[in-house]
């Protein structure tokens, strides 16, 4: 039996698809997080740094530079630094120098480079401080500045600046919960596609060990179902449908080459047995006239023996549908016209009952065959005296074609066995027949879409077909 990869399987790629897919929606969003977030921080230390600089701005027009040194010069120290410390993002860093830039208060040793000293300017920029700064440890006491320098009248200029190991630490942790989602999602995808895939595997390796088993000749086997009312089951419900069809219909195909073996076994040895009597009887002219008579009898019931077997093998392929609207009135009046001189030389009594303008969608030559295989055997088992019947009516838009009689009927309990091919009942055994006339009628039927039942005359039968509404009949 073929093995199926577990990687191979649909349901595995597009496990695989679809984590793929909640990968890429997963960095989206955290990026978009990301970036609202930084951009929020951001705007906060700006709008921080451009208050604390107005308000040394203002102090220096109020105090001077005296004044503005001293407050300067408190903020920068230790003291001053701890009671400015932001949390995690350290102490606000300051810088006062006269107009040859020499330091005259701030926690910086000198002015950065490539700051616009002559308007107002933002820069971010990599700075060393003095790493006994509340705040920093040993390690921890250069950083990544934010700052804004301002020129000051008198020449002098001011820079503050924060720093931004608040926004790094943040994206570091965006960052890292990324890849840990990131990872995660690949992780139960992977494991979310195996276990799928490993159902489907198991579900597919039994209808492919059912398959095996069918092809080696048990056509009993049957797919198993789960009974989760899910696709798979829905499909191992029609497959095993298919599986039971194929099954009757080879059980029927053997029925019928035994049964065709045997009941044409008897008529070509009686058929061989009249000829040889016929070659020896070479002076008897009547008596040669006879047995050929009778020969030619026997072939005709082998022939249409044959025909009815030829006609139901392809009624039941579906070989013979040539579909068209079908006026059923005068096709049951046709019939009727034909059988009625076979019921009076009979002795029986023939009545019709046929509502005009009934249509239906189907094979004329196949319609009319099933009504006159009814009509003779109704005929046919009805003594003299008897009565049989024809009726065509529309019940509720359904078609229901009826024939009646008042023959020896069949019992309830043989009436699905009466329309196996080849059988025939203990009733019958006197009659000529091969027990194929109920059923054609049936794989008429069941071409048709037609119901075939079978129901007590009292006394008699009565064979009923009801067919669908012509507007419901599909175009087959």
């Amino acid at each position: 039996m073929t093995r199926i990869s577990l990687s191979g399987t649909t349901a595995f790629r597009l496990a695989m698809r679809y984590a793929g897919f909640v990968c890429l929606l997963t960095i989206a969003c955290f990026a978009v997080i990301y970036w609202a977030t930084i951009s929020q921080l951001r705007t906060q230390i700006d709008a921080g740094l451009r208050a604390e600089t107005s308000a040394l701005t203002r102090l220096y027009a109020l105090k001077g530079i005296d004044g503005l040194q001293q407050v300067i010069a408190a903020l920068s120290t230790t003291k001053g630094l701890a009671a400015s410390d932001t949390g995690d993002a350290g102490p606000r860093q300051y810088l006062l120098t006269d107009s040859a830039f020499k330091v005259l208060a701030g926690s910086l040793n000198r002015w950065p480079s490539g700051i616009d000293s002559n308007h107002m300017a933002w820069a971010t920029m990599h700075i060393r401080v003095q790493h006994n700064q509340p705040g920093l440890d040993a390690l921890h006491h250069h950083f990544e500045l934010r700052a804004v320098a301002v020129p000051l009248p008198g020449s002098y200029h001011l820079l503050v600046g924060q720093s931004l190991d608040e926004l790094i630490e943040m994206r570091d942790t965006i960052l890292g919960l990324t890849i840990g989602a990131v990872l995660l999602i690949l992780i139960v995808g992977l494991a979310g596609g195996a276990l799928v895939g490993r159902s489907v595997v198991r579900r597919l390796q039994a209808v492919m060990h059912t398959a095996d088993t069918i092809m080696g000749g048990d056509l009993s086997q049957r797919i198993p179902e789960e009974m989760r009312g899910d696709e798979y089951d829905a499909l191992a419900s029609k497959l095993n449908a298919m599986l039971a069809r194929i099954e009757q219909l080879m059980k029927s195909t053997r029925e019928v080459t035994e049964n065709v073996a045997h009941d044409l076994r008897s008529p070509l040895t009686r058929l061989r047995g009249r000829a040889e009597i016929a070659l020896m009887k070479t002076k008897d002219s009547d008596h040669q006239k006879a047995a050929l008579q009778k020969v030619i009898e026997e072939t005709d019931g082998i022939v249409a023996t044959l025909n009815a077997i030829l006609s139901i093998a392809q009624i039941e392929s579906g070989a013979r549908r040539d579909w068209t609207e079908v006026d059923m009135s005068v096709a049951c009046r046709d019939a009727a016209e034909l059988y009625e001189a076979l019921a009076d030389e009979k002795g029986v009594h023939f009545d019709t009952h046929i509502t005009e303008g009934i249509k239906v969608r189907g094979n004329r030559q196949l319609l009319a065959q099933a009504i006159g295989n009814l009509l003779d055997n109704a005929i046919k088992y009805t003594g003299s005296g008897g009565d049989v019947s024809l009726s065509l009516t529309n019940e509720d838009g359904v078609v229901v074609m009826s024939v009646r009689d008042s023959g020896p009927g069949i019992p309830a309990e043989l009436r699905d066995k009466a329309l196996q091919r080849f059988v025939r009942l203990d009733a019958s055994r006197s009659q000529p027949g091969s027990g194929l006339g109920l059923s054609l009628v049936k794989a008429v039927a069941e071409q048709h879409a037609a119901t075939l039942q079978l129901e007590d005359n009292h006394p008699g039968l009565r064979v009923s077909l009801r067919f669908p509404q012509l507007n419901s009949q599909t175009s087959l």
